[in-house]
């Protein structure tokens, strides 16, 4: 190299040097471009990739510009070089982190896209313009014009560099423009190859003789290569504007719900066919109206337009509401509504309709199977056990009247029991016309009602017209018959402030006065309570017996109906008294819960099941899931989950072994703090099954939300089932849309079994394949299932 140039003049471009500077600048378009898209795809701790991508794209520009120094034939000193070396390589590197960090955030709008282009635009000028100070000091000088022409030129190219790069980095429409990034690369990478050419061209003066023409060929290289490199965008754009507005019209025209395309005052500007059919209108005539104009009642209207309100500031929530029809009939209708957002302004609001009708008139017709009794049509026993929850939330004052008619049974074994529906259904009728309409009146089942009365009436009062009432005969087929009944009032809370005891005390009662020569009413009180099983003293013997270890576990099994192998077994505690014998667990289970021994039986029935697993499987056994019951009181304990999980590892278990059965109560409060106890359970593999389902229709609307694994159909379904069978159906595909297994209990008969598998329902528990049974019979059916295996 030479020493330092006296006299300032053109350089000359050496064109093998030229074509080595595009070569290179091809190779770091090439690169940035696949850097930039493994940038969007790397994960936070892979960040430190951008500083090694940063150095190689600042190598490759530094040799594009080390080939357009050569390629100049202007001498410079070898101090100067070195400097430019460490300066140019320091700038580029730093250039390059900026621009592959700004590669990963979203442009949103224009001025983002304005400003990181002049960003990109000033840090290429900046670096070249220092770069070749210092590389030809001595030879530098500014040619305004060229100087300016420069900078309008980088700052096109680094608009079109950027605009290129959003495109072909979108991962969303990756697929579709790929095979116009190596096109666009090569392209940019022409461009960024003149860039240095018109820098050092605006720094130099013109060699006499050389004419202006000469300064001119870099400035009309840059400008062709920008032009075709603006065209590729564009090529490639202008399909993706017709696939995304193809896209658009297909998923408003084909959409199998109605949809509605509003403006921001609600005015309807179309609409797809499903919406023409669904309102009766006609396309044009839908168009230009207020979407309230739809709408039914002035209630509904003030609520979807608070609902439209919501929408316009960004919230998206369904709603649901009546559509009135061009026919003024009405259709119940649930509604998404979406903005439309275009460059971060609402300009609309799409409205997706689907015409729910049917639904609604099966959910209505699964909620009325579900609470009442089909023979009289009166409510029935969920009904009444619902309501009577309801008055005890409000904490408000009622009494339970249990009604028992005498002689029915009679009646029954000697005319059938098709006969005695015929009675039933009138004393259903006469029950209604007697009771005062603000009081409730329940099928218990059999020849047993009750009823609800409301406070502000007597219930003495409403008894004696019930006793008059039936002391006329019933007719039935052109027969005359007598029929009294045995009536029995509890009080709550005067009596008791538990709703299961309740209804037993009015049983109680009812029982007495049958006793006491029956067609009369008696109260309920203390001394009616079975002296034998005193409730205080079944409490303290309960308190002992579970300090003592002296409760045991049977075990139903459950089966695979198609199969008939054992799939698993529920856990059953069982009490023998030392004194009355087997106690019952409906009697020793509420008095567990009211004295506030639930918890402590419940742990130790889960240990004593928890022992019995360790030792079935240390003797070989392949032990299936074994199930749990689980009151809604454990979930208030606030140390339940980390019981689970000390006495699996206690017991060197797995949590998939185990299932714990809970009631639809459980959603009844603190919703959001027992679901995330039952998600930390089934983390560790323990399932959940909703036990006794169909028993609260409110279950319906928590099921998707609920973390359970398993819903198990109540047996009063099953015990029924012919009867029941559209609900046992709408439970099973319910189950199964929300990809729950299903299960059903109290199966007793080959027809019910029969009807399940047909239905969907492939697991069983119930007496038609075993009742509850101690653990030594329950091992005994393992080990020869063990034996055939």
């Amino acid at each position: 190299m030479r020493g330092r140039m006296d006299i300032p003049h053109m350089y000359i471009f050496d064109l093998n040097n030229i074509a080595l500077t595009v070569v290179f600048s091809i190779i770091s378009s090439i690169l940035a471009v696949e850097f930039s898209r493994q940038i969007k795809r790397i994960s936070e701790k892979k960040k430190s990739k951008i500083a090694l991508y940063s150095v190689v794209l600042a190598f490759t520009f530094w040799l594009t510009h080390l080939f357009v120094i050569i390629s100049a034939g202007v001498p410079f000193s070898t101090s100067n070089y070195y400097l430019y070396f460490l300066i140019f390589f320091g700038i580029c590197a730093i250039g390059s982190f900026a621009a592959l960090s700004l590669a990963q955030r979203e442009i949103a709008n224009t001025s983002q896209y304005i400003f990181t282009s002049i960003l990109i635009a000033a840090s290429i000028l900046i670096a070249d313009f220092t770069a070749f100070y210092i590389i030809f000091k001595n030879a530098i000088t500014i040619q305004p014009i060229f100087a300016a022409l420069s900078v309008f030129m980088v700052l096109v190219t680094s608009f079109l560099l950027l605009r290129f790069l959003m495109q072909i980095t979108n991962e969303d429409i990756y697929e579709f423009v790929k095979k116009y990034k190596y096109i666009g690369s090569v392209l940019g990478g022409i461009a960024l190859a003149g860039i240095p050419y018109i820098i050092l061209t605006s720094m130099m003066t013109v060699v006499e003789g050389e004419g202006p023409h000469s300064a001119l060929a870099p400035f009309i290289f840059m400008a062709a290569a920008n032009l075709l490199f603006m065209l590729v965008p564009d090529l490639f754009g202008e399909k993706l504007i017709m696939k995304n507005v193809q896209s658009h019209l297909s998923l408003f025209s084909h959409n199998p719900d109605s949809v509605f395309r509003v403006d921001l005052q609600g005015y309807i500007l179309s609409v797809n066919k499903e919406a023409v059919e669904m309102t009766g209108y006609m396309a044009n005539e839908l168009a230009g109206l207020h979407f309230i104009d739809l709408i039914g009642g002035n209630e509904e209207e003030q609520k979807i337009r608070k609902y439209f309100r919501k929408v316009l500031r960004g919230e998206t929530k369904l709603i649901e509401t009546t559509l009135k029809r061009a026919d003024s009939t009405y259709a119940e209708v649930r509604i998404t509504a979406v903005r439309i957002i275009v460059k971060n302004t609402t300009v609309g609001v799409f409205g997706i309709v689907r015409d729910i009708t049917e639904q609604k008139k099966a959910d209505k017709m699964i909620e009325y199977l579900a609470y009442h009794d089909e023979l009289t049509n009166l409510p029935n026993r969920r009904n009444l056990e619902k309501v009577m929850a309801e008055l005890f939330i409000k904490d408000e004052a009622f009494s339970l009247i249990y009604l028992d008619f005498d002689r029915f049974k009679r009646i029954n074994d000697t005319f059938g029991h098709s006969f005695g529906d015929k009675i039933l259904m009138q004393i259903g009728k006469k029950l209604a016309e007697v009771v005062p309409e603000e009081c409730l009146v329940a099928r218990i089942g059999g020849d047993e009602f009750a009823i609800l009365v409301a406070e502000g009436n007597k219930p003495d009062q409403i008894a004696n017209k019930v006793v008059r009432a039936f002391q006329s005969p019933l007719f039935a087929e052109g027969m005359e018959f007598l029929i009294t009944a045995s009536i029995g009032i509890s009080k709550y809370p005067e009596d008791t402030d538990n709703l299961e005891l309740l209804l037993k005390y009015a049983d109680m009662a009812m029982y007495k006065a049958k006793e006491n020569g029956a067609n009369h009413f008696q109260f309920f009180d203390q001394s009616m309570v079975d002296q034998n099983l005193n409730k205080f003293e079944l409490e303290n013997d309960l308190r002992n017996a579970i300090n003592s270890d002296a409760l045991t576990v049977f075990y139903q099994p459950k089966y695979n109906a198609t199969t008939n192998e054992i799939t698993g077994a529920e856990a059953l505690a069982r009490w023998k008294h030392p004194r009355h014998g087997m106690i019952p667990p409906g009697v020793f289970i509420p008095i567990a819960e009211e004295a506030n021994l639930i918890v402590p039986l419940e742990r130790l029935i889960i240990r004593q099941v928890f022992s019995q697993l360790v030792t079935w499987k240390e003797q070989g056994f392949d032990v299936p899931r074994t199930s749990i019951n689980i009151s809604i009181i454990h979930f208030y304990q606030e140390d339940f989950v980390k019981f689970m999980q000390l006495a699996l590892k206690e017991y060197d278990l797995y949590g998939e072994l185990i299932e714990i059965e809970v009631t639809e109560s459980i959603m009844i409060k603190k919703e959001d703090s027992i679901n995330a106890q039952l998600q930390s359970l089934r983390e560790i593999g323990i399932e959940v099954s909703i036990d006794d389902f169909g028993t609260g229709y409110s279950s319906l609307s928590y099921l998707s939300k609920l973390s359970v694994d398993r819903l198990k159909i109540d047996q009063s379904f099953i015990s029924h089932s012919q009867e029941n069978r559209e609900i046992i159906s709408t439970i099973v595909s319910m189950a199964t849309n929300l990809k729950l297994k299903v299960i059903a209990e109290g199966v007793e008969t080959e027809s019910q079994i029969d009807l399940l598998k047909s239905l969907g329902c492939q697991e069983v528990q119930g007496y038609f394949y075993s009742p509850p049974l101690p653990s030594n019979e329950y091992e005994t059916m393992m080990n020869r299932k063990l034996q055939e295996t």
